[in-house]
């Protein structure tokens, strides 16, 4: 496909992953992927991959809790590319523990990974967002539509995504700036994936079921840029699960409460 050609697309959280398998996805219809992430050395490494095989890929280090490295990772796009279309805001972390249990530094943490670090980079990408009448992404999860047990912080983070997501769109949409954001569900992860726990040390994540693929949502990222679509939920569970929470809002929360711990995908 060629719609892209041409389209700069930057990926925070590039480096692994979803985001890892949306820059290939992208690169593949001839844009021009810029990926960002923390590590210099995973970020040169899936570069190395994509430009091998796939497509033209660049990289700017920088950690999206941080206002400059956010200010200069656009500012490098913007100097070497002269214009970006697309922002995926993608960069994310998990963790795993009961709220009482939970370090209120690790609690602020994931809230700056997963929330705050999108408002960063759409801060500064907007601008030339609304210049090329672009899109602005953000990489959300089931668990940003009601609050489950076991992942506070995860989940207020991922639902304060859905509040600025529907505002921006609100704001900017006499501008022609497309705002879309997507629900993902248990997705397999790489097999040296960490997670939080309560007490913010970094700990091994495997999963015993999975419902998607990394290859599938990154499609479905792409899918959503291409059409312009505003939102969209993915897994067949997690479309069931989104209309039984709007329709059925005192059910699915008394199910929560009695099921979702001895679940064991939630928690301990």
């Amino acid at each position: 496909m060629k719609n892209m050609l041409g389209r700069v697309v930057l990926i925070t959280g590039g480096s692994k992953g979803i985001g890892r398998e949306t820059a290939k996805r992208f690169a593949q219809s001839q844009a021009q992927v810029i990926i960002t992430g923390r590590r210099r050395e995973e970020l040169e490494k899936t570069a190395a991959e994509i430009n091998a095989q796939f497509g033209k890929c660049d990289f700017f280090p920088g950690d999206v809790t941080s206002i400059p490295d956010c200010r200069r990772i656009i500012e490098a796009v913007l100097e070497k590319y002269h214009r970006l279309d697309v922002l995926i805001n993608n960069a994310g972390m998990s963790m795993r523990g009961l709220f009482a249990e939970t370090d209120l530094d690790l609690f602020r943490k994931i809230v700056d990974i997963n929330f705050l670090g999108a408002v960063h980079m759409t801060k500064f990408a907007l601008p030339a967002l609304i210049e090329s009448q672009g899109s602005v992404v953000f990489v959300s999860s089931l668990s940003g539509l009601k609050g489950l047990p076991g992942i506070a912080p995860y989940g207020t983070a991922k639902m304060a995504l859905t509040g600025f997501s529907e505002s921006l769109r609100a704001e900017i949409d006499h501008y022609h700036v497309h705002v879309g954001i997507v629900y993902v569900g248990f997705t397999e992860n790489d097999v040296d994936k960490t997670i939080y726990s309560a007490s913010g040390e970094q700990v091994p994540f495997r999963r015993d079921k999975n419902d998607d693929t990394q290859e599938h949502v990154a499609q479905i990222l792409y899918r959503l840029v291409e059409k312009r679509r505003a939102v969209v939920y993915l897994t067949p569970l997690g479309k069931v699960t989104q209309f039984v929470y709007r329709i059925f809002p005192k059910l699915s929360g008394f199910l929560l409460r009695k099921y979702a711990l001895k679940s064991g995908r939630y928690g301990k």
